[in-house]
C-alpha cells in the first residue's frame, strides 16, 4: 500500500511523527484484510495488537510517498506475527528512491470477548498465503 505524507503526519520540522508509522502499518494491515474479504471485527471475533517491536531507521518528510509492505512471519492458532516495512519510494521533488525507513514486527491476536480464540480457517489460510 502506498501513502503520501501530508502536513498532518509531520512535526513542526516537516518530519513524520514517530507514531504515524504505526498508523500507516495499521492501515496497510486493514487494507489487506478488507481486500481479502476478511472482516476485522464481527460477532466471531476481532484482532488486537499484542506486541510491537519497531525500528525507526531514517526520517520521512512532508510530501514523500511511502510504500508499506506486509508479510507473515509466523501464524499460530490464535495469533499471527507480521513483518511490516515502510520504504520511501519517492520524495517531494519526484526523485525515485527505495529506502527502508521503518520496520516492525507486529503480533496480532484474535479475540472474542476478552479471551484469545482460534482464528477461523480462512483467516489462518490468508496469513499463510502472505508469507
Amino acid at each position: 500500500m502506498k501513502v503520501r505524507v501530508y502536513y498532518e503526519d509531520t512535526d513542526a520540522g516537516g518530519i513524520v511523527y514517530h507514531s504515524n508509522y504505526i498508523k500507516f502499518c495499521e492501515r496497510a494491515r486493514s487494507e489487506l484484510l478488507f481486500k481479502a474479504g476478511i472482516k476485522t471485527f464481527d460477532n466471531v471475533g476481532y484482532f488486537v495488537v499484542s506486541e510491537i517491536n519497531a525500528k525507526f531507521l531514517k526520517p520521512s518528510f512532508l510530501g514523500d510517498i511511502l510504500h508499506i509492505s506486509t508479510k507473515t512471519i509466523e501464524c499460530k492458532n490464535v495469533s499471527a506475527t507480521l513483518l511490516q516495512e515502510i520504504y520511501r519510494v519517492e520524495n517531494l521533488d519526484g526523485k525515485i528512491e527505495n529506502e527502508l525507513v521503518f520496520s516492525a514486527k507486529i503480533k496480532v491476536a484474535f479475540m472474542s470477548g476478552s479471551k484469545p480464540v482460534r482464528m477461523p480457517s480462512n483467516v489462518v489460510e490468508f496469513f499463510k498465503v502472505t508469507q
